[in-house]
C-alpha cells in the first residue's frame, strides 16, 4: 500500500539521515520503495503550487482584481501545465490489439508505455474496476463490490442506476484529490463521477448516457480544453463502451468487436488530431486501461446451484429473485447456520466451482469490507456460470466477472506523454496502480492507495 504523507516537520538535517535508513527524501521526509523509480517529493510539490499561487496573485492584481473567490485556486494553472487525460475503454482485453487493426492505440504503445497486461479486481466487472481504478483501492477499501452490491448496514441493494448516490461510493477519487489541491478535474462518464464523494464533484461531469456518440463525447473533451486558461481542467477522464457491448454480444474474436474497436480506434485518431491541432499534444498525459478481458460462454457450462441445495435462507445480489442467474459469482449474506449449511452442502459438489467463507478468502480477494463483505462467496472456473433451475441461458455469447487470475481477464494498459517511458513493455500492473499514477502526472499528492510504487515507477521517465 502507498500511503500519504502530510507535509513533513521533519527537519533536512533530520530527514537526511533518515532517508539513509528508511530511503526519504531528504527535504520532505517522503517515503518511497527502495526497489522503485517512483520519488515523490512533497517540497517540489508544495515549491511549485506556491509558484503557481504567487502567479495567479500577481497576475490578478496587475489587472486591478482586489481578491480572489475561494474557488479561485482550482484555476490557478498556468500555460503549458501538463494536463492528464484517462481513457477507460470497457472491455478492451490485455491483447486486442494484437488480434485487430488498432492504428492509433498501436502508435501510442509504441511511442509510449504498455503493460503485459493490467489485472483487475474481483469480481472483473465494470463497476468495482473502473471505481477501483479511480480510488487505487480494492473493493474491501471503497466499498463497489460488484455492479450490484448489497449493504447490509441499510439493508439496500446497490445498482446501476444509483450513480448518484454517494453512500455507495468510499474512498478517494482522483478528481476529488485533484479538485482538493487545486486541479479543476472534467470527468466524461466514470464511475462515481455523478455522485458527490466526500463531498466533492469534479468541476465539470456528464451523468451517463449510452445514447451519447463517441463523437459526442469527445466533442465533449474539446469543449473543455477550449475553455479559457483558468477555468480548462488539468484531469479529464473519457469513456467507450462500444468495445464491451461488442464482445458480449457476438463473442471473443468476433466480426463485431473488430469493428467495435475499429471505430474507437478512428475516435481515439480524431482525438489525437484535434489536441495536435490545439498544440496541446505535446504537453497531454494520455493513461488509456481496460476494466476487464473477456471469455466466450456456452449453455453447457452452467452449474444449477438448486440440485445440490436451497439456498433460499440466504442474500445474494446475483442470484435472489425470480430471474437472477447465469452469474459469473454468487457473494452470500445470512446467518452463520444458515451460510454453514449451504457451504457444507456446496464445498465438493461441483469440480468446476469453489467455495469459500468469510474466514477461508484468500488475501487476493481483497473482499473483506467491514459491513459488505460477503459471508459466503462461490467463484467458478472462467466461462463457467452459476443459475438455477428454470433460468433460461439467453447469453451473452461473452462475458467477464471471473477470477483475475485468469488471463482472459485481464485488461489493457497503455501510458503516452511527457511522463512516461518510450517504446517498452513493462510487467503487469493491476488496477489499483493507476491512481498513483495519475496523482504523479498531475503532481498532486495521493491519498492511501492499495497500489505498488514499484510497479507504478516501470512506466516513468527517470527523474
Amino acid at each position: 500500500m502507498i500511503r500519504a504523507s502530510t507535509y513533513s516537520s521533519v527537519s533536512t538535517q533530520r530527514a537526511s539521515v533518515i532517508c539513509r535508513r528508511h530511503n526519504l527524501c531528504g527535504k520532505c521526509a517522503w517515503a518511497y520503495s527502495l526497489n522503485s523509480d517512483l520519488k515523490i517529493c512533497m517540497y517540489n510539490v508544495w515549491h511549485t503550487r506556491m509558484k503557481i499561487r504567487v502567479l495567479a496573485i500577481v497576475l490578478a492584481l496587475s489587472a486591478g482584481i482586489s481578491g480572489l473567490s475561494p474557488q479561485a485556486s482550482a484555476a490557478d494553472q498556468p500555460d503549458n501545465q501538463p494536463i492528464t487525460l484517462l481513457i477507460g475503454l470497457d472491455g478492451l482485453r490485455w491483447d486486442i490489439i494484437d488480434r485487430h487493426p488498432a492504428p492509433t492505440l498501436q502508435r501510442l504503445a509504441d511511442q509510449g508505455v504498455r503493460a503485459q497486461g493490467l489485472i483487475p479486481v474481483l469480481p472483473s466487472k465494470t463497476f468495482p474496476n473502473f471505481y477501483a481504478i479511480a480510488t487505487g483501492l480494492y473493493p474491501e477499501n471503497n466499498g463497489v463490490m460488484d455492479n450490484t452490491t448489497y449493504a447490509p448496514e441499510i439493508n439496500t441493494t446497490f445498482r446501476m442506476s444509483d450513480q448518484n448516490d454517494a453512500r455507495w461510493f468510499q474512498g478517494e477519487p482522483i478528481w476529488v484529490t485533484a479538485e482538493q489541491q487545486g486541479v479543476r478535474a472534467a470527468t466524461m462518464f466514470w464511475v462515481g463521477s455523478a455522485a458527490p464523494v466526500a463531498g466533492t464533484r469534479p468541476s465539470y461531469w456528464r451523468q451517463f448516457d449510452g445514447s451519447v456518440s463517441n463523437a459526442a463525447r469527445v466533442q465533449q473533451v474539446f469543449d473543455w480544453l477550449d475553455l479559457p486558461e483558468p477555468e480548462r481542467p488539468g484531469f479529464i477522464s473519457l469513456y467507450f463502451e462500444a468495445i464491451d457491448s461488442a464482445s458480449h454480444g457476438a463473442g471473443v474474436d468476433s466480426a463485431e468487436e473488430r469493428q467495435a474497436v475499429a471505430d474507437v480506434d478512428a475516435e481515439l485518431a480524431h482525438l489525437l488530431q484535434g489536441l495536435e491541432s490545439r498544440g496541446l499534444l505535446t504537453q497531454m498525459n494520455i493513461v488509456i486501461v481496460g476494466d476487464h478481458g473477456m471469455t466466450d460462454l456456452s449453455a453447457d457450462r452452467i452449474i444449477y446451484l438448486d440440485d445440490y441445495v436451497d439456498f433460499s435462507s440466504l442474500h445474494s445480489p446475483q442470484l435472489s429473485g425470480e430471474r437472477q442467474g447465469n452469474a459469473v459469482f454468487a457473494a452470500f449474506h445470512g446467518e452463520d447456520v444458515s451460510v454453514e449449511n449451504v457451504y457444507q452442502a456446496l464445498a465438493l459438489a461441483h469440480p468446476k466451482m469453489q467455495v469459500y467463507r468469510k474466514s477461508q478468502f484468500p488475501d487476493w480477494f481483497r473482499l473483506s469490507h467491514p459491513d459488505r463483505g460477503p459471508d459466503l462467496l462461490i467463484v467458478p472456473d472462467n466461462g463457467w456460470l452459476l443459475s438455477k433451475r428454470g433460468i433460461e441461458f439467453r447469453g451473452p455469447r461473452a462475458t467477464h466477472g471471473f477470477s483475475p487470475q485468469h488471463r482472459d481477464m485481464h485488461a489493457a494498459l497503455i501510458a503516452s506523454g511527457p511522463a512516461f517511458r518510450q517504446g517498452v513493455t513493462v510487467e503487469p500492473l493491476h488496477v489499483v496502480d493507476i491512481y498513483g499514477i495519475l496523482s504523479r502526472t498531475l503532481g498532486i499528492v495521493p491519498a492511501d492507495n492499495d497500489g505498488s510504487a514499484r510497479r507504478i515507477g516501470t512506466l516513468f521517465r527517470p527523474d
